[in-house]
């Protein structure tokens, strides 16, 4: 019989963190297909629904001394407690009970996003012992402040999401930067959300169509093939590991 090779301590480690990220990222991408209510893009009536379907027996199954900190994780994103049950596969009643003991605790949202997509207040009854949380609908929001000018509100947001940008790429050129890289690999899923979500910034702008001058326009697809190729490096670069 032969014997099984056993991993080296820093193999040992780079598994443990590997499989620490995907889970992260995994948990992550549910928060993000619930609160952009994917399910009901896909066709699907229900956040239930689509669980079932998409995922069935392959959902996440989690280890009891876990379950609090990932089920409050998913609530202070904003998921009821239905949405959390059929995300994780846990009852309702585990899931409340995951959350009372957070409320205990004193760290619970006051508000979560129902599977209607509409926001509701949680309500707690503490003359009720392990009392489960109620979702009920939220009072009405006070009328809304005038909205910023959209060109001035998306210049703002343009020159800060500039500036944070800028921060991280100055922290790569840290002395200390090269011994601490694998401590910056648990903020990749975000990273990679941050670039998602620029990259559908740029493809609403059209553009394509704007009225730029000739300079501007060879500018933009210059940079733009510069950002595809180096990302597509490191993704081909990824691909060869596996």
């Amino acid at each position: 019989m032969n014997e099984i090779a056993l991993p080296t301590q820093e193999e040992a480690r780079a598994l443990t963190d590997r499989i620490k990220i995907a889970v992260e990222g995994t948990w992550q991408l549910i928060r993000e297909a619930y609160t952009s209510r994917t399910w009901a893009v896909l066709g699907y009536d229900t956040w239930d629904a689509y669980c079932t379907a998409e995922f069935g027996e392959t959902r996440l199954r989690l280890p009891r001394e876990e379950r609090q900190e990932v089920v409050a994780s998913l609530r202070d994103s904003g998921l009821s407690v239905r949405a959390i049950a059929s995300a994780t596969g846990l009852s309702r009643g585990s899931v409340s009970n995951s959350l009372t003991e957070v409320s205990n605790s004193g760290h619970l949202p006051s508000k979560v996003t129902g599977t209607d997509g509409k926001t509701y207040t949680v309500i707690r009854e503490p003359e009720i012992v392990d009392a489960e949380l109620v979702d009920e609908p939220a009072r009405p929001e006070p009328p809304k402040q005038k909205r910023r000018p959209l060109p001035e509100a998306f210049t703002d947001a343009g020159r800060d999401l500039t500036r944070a940008a800028e921060r991280l790429a100055r922290l790569t050129e840290d002395d200390r930067f090269a011994r601490n890289r694998e401590n910056t690999h648990h903020q990749v899923p975000e990273l990679l959300g941050a670039l998602e979500h620029t990259t559908r910034l740029v493809t609403a702008m059209n553009l394509p169509a704007a009225e730029a001058s000739e300079e501007a326009r060879r500018w933009w697809a210059t940079s733009l093939h510069k950002i595809s190729d180096a990302l597509t490096d490191v993704a081909n670069s990824l691909e060869k590991e596996l």
